[in-house]
């Protein structure tokens, strides 16, 4: 079968009603899922093989001993804790590791990984933007354990992945491919942090379709058939949508359809299997649109 979604109600546990990202996301994104007969598969705990190759043993403690006896709390002004979020954190970075081994194994061509909380902003030795652990990431060391040389990832989310940057900012192995509103939380992402693997393409509030339309349709089709990747791991941020509170790129359903569109295309034209991860999107009725559209083009392109 060519795609699958990795979820499990795990996800819902770690949540804070008030707080934008909070356990509706997930359940709006997933609401159109029903009429699509992809297979679900349950998610497995992260090996901690891959956890510690991309956060400190110190920090994974904390977070771990933070959840059980302080619960529940923040671990800065933007990211709560309660005694379920260590839980439902490691599921998440064990969904996106799984994803990747079925994808290795041929079982899948496209894996989507339904998950929260999201992971990008996680540092080595740092929760921060809603991020516990960093899954993508994470799914990427597994790849490089699993023998791939080389890794695109593709982050369209309205926030730098300053956590993803950094973890694989000196490793040309993986080539680190974002699109961000600039300057803009959390004040990573410039082109002069950019290097032969790293390419951040700062985007200006308000640019809209005609921006992304170009930079998908040209610069990212031109790098990463230039970088001829083995895999590409996708991080889903849907908050660079116009309805979107927390940005203010204006990208309406068509542009998030053709940002879809290009970075599937280009998995298909390379032969090269394909994972995505959810990242971050606080509209609940654009969730809802975003979703429906990301599982009509996974189940036609």
């Amino acid at each position: 079968m060519k795609t699958a979604i990795i979820y499990d109600d795990v996800f819902l546990k770690h949540d804070l009603p008030k707080h934008p990202e909070n356990s509706l996301r997930l359940k709006y994104f997933l609401k159109s899922l029903p009429q699509f007969d992809f297979p679900i598969l349950k998610p497995k705990p992260v090996s901690f093989e891959s956890l510690e190759a991309v956060h400190s043993k110190n920090y994974i403690d904390s977070v771990r001993l933070s959840c059980r006896e302080y619960s529940p709390g923040f671990f800065d002004p933007d990211t709560y804790y309660n005694s379920y979020t260590y839980n439902s954190a490691v599921f998440a970075a064990g969904a996106v590791e799984k994803g990747v081994e079925l994808l290795l194994n041929n079982k899948y061509e496209t894996v989507f990984c339904a998950v929260r909380p999201p992971g990008h902003h996680a540092e080595r030795d740092r929760a921060m933007g809603f991020c516990i652990f960093n899954n993508v990431a994470i799914g990427a060391v597994r790849a490089l354990l699993l023998g791939i040389k080389k890794i695109f990832i593709v982050d369209f989310d309205a926030h730098h992945g300053n956590g993803t940057q950094h973890t694989f900012y000196i490793n040309p192995k993986v080539f680190y491919f974002s699109t961000h509103q600039y300057p803009f939380y959390p004040g990573t992402g410039s082109k002069e942090e950019n290097n032969e693997h790293i390419l951040n393409i700062p985007i200006q509030e308000g640019s809209g379709d005609t921006k992304y339309k170009e930079v998908y349709g040209e610069i990212y089709r031109k790098s990463i058939e230039t970088f001829k990747p083995e895999i590409i791991l996708v991080s889903a941020g849907y908050d660079l949508h116009k309805d979107d509170p927390l940005s203010n790129l204006e990208v309406t359903d068509k542009g998030v359809r053709f940002i879809l569109e290009q970075i599937l295309l280009s998995a298909k034209e390379l032969s090269i299997p394909i994972l995505f991860t959810l990242e971050g999107g606080y509209n609940f009725h654009a969730l809802e649109r975003c979703g429906k559209i990301t599982f009509q083009l996974l189940k036609s392109i």
